[in-house]
């Protein structure tokens, strides 16, 4: 079996946690060749006849939609490694503004900025919005995470080398939780760093904002054990099609008054942290401009 792998706009995480497999890796690679990895080998081409291409990251410039497509047109079957590539993960808030307001600010509004101009030469064009993988080409499986766990990555190797379908996650956070749920409504809502949470109670009932109930399930559910709120890195549950709805859903159900001082910056932050750019309100927005 051959692999490819391939990293567009985003942090190299996810390449990390699949070199994370460490004896797992060289396990599965006596039964696969690698012949594709900018992280793990000097091989500027990606070669014909792939089994199985990855892809990490956001699709936010020209070369990244180039490659993307390079890529998908030379595997068998195609896998979004992380929430970039899945869902647009952090680099889609950048959805919020258009590009040209992203770019003047990076590059002519910053303190730090000494010439004051847009770099276009020997660059590539930055498209309009970051896109999750799925929007340019079709994507046969999704790993997502924020990075994926080194297990969930494992497991799916180990299922695809033998020929079987890899596992899929259908539930939330909340089912991994062992957090305790006593049914009671938040008073308000806050933000974790606001104040000090019991460690074995339920967050969001006692009013931290964790998106448990939004969030499909896989990773063991670390962050709440934690003591952190969950943010939505493993995207929405299996049949939430939009993550920030789904959790205002939730927590509308438990009480029914309002968020204070609403602000689509910080809100798209908390409810689509990672999912912003394949989220109905950015698509929207995208239709406006």
């Amino acid at each position: 079996m051959r692999i490819a792998t391939i990293g567009l706009a985003g942090c190299s995480g996810c390449h990390v946690a699949l070199v994370s497999l460490h004896e797992k890796l060289l396990e599965l690679l006596e039964k696969a060749n690698l012949v594709h990895s900018y992280m793990l080998l000097d091989e500027k081409e990606i070669p014909e006849d792939v089994d199985l291409g990855f892809i990490e990251g956001a699709v936010r410039t020209a070369h990244d939609e180039e490659k993307t497509r390079d890529l998908r047109s030379k595997s068998k079957t195609l896998v979004s490694l992380g929430s970039c590539s899945c869902f647009g993960g952090l680099p889609g808030l950048g959805n919020i503004y258009d590009a040209e307001t992203l770019l003047n600010e990076v590059y002519t509004n910053t303190a730090s900025t000494v010439d004051g101009f847009v770099p276009y030469k020997d660059l590539p064009k930055v498209l309009p919005s970051a896109r999750p993988v799925d929007e340019v080409v079709k994507v046969d499986y999704k790993l997502p995470g924020c990075p994926p766990e080194v297990e969930s990555i494992a497991d799916f190797l180990i299922a695809f080398v033998k020929g079987e379908r890899p596992k899929a996650h259908l539930k939330n956070v909340c089912e991994e939780c062992p957090r305790e749920r006593r049914g009671h409504a938040p008073q308000q809502y806050q933000r974790i760093h606001t104040g000090k949470p019991e460690p074995e109670l339920c967050l969001l009932e006692q009013g931290y904002i964790c998106m448990g109930p939004a969030t499909r399930n896989g990773c063991g559910a670390k962050c709440p054990k934690a003591n952190m709120t969950c943010e939505g890195c493993y995207g929405p549950c299996e049949n939430a099609w939009d993550q920030g709805l789904a959790m205002l859903d939730a927590l509308t159900a438990m009480t029914t008054d309002a968020l204070p001082d609403f602000k689509m910056e910080t809100h798209s932050a908390i409810f689509y942290r990672y999912t912003f750019a394949s989220s109905l309100l950015s698509k929207i927005a995208r239709k406006r401009r």
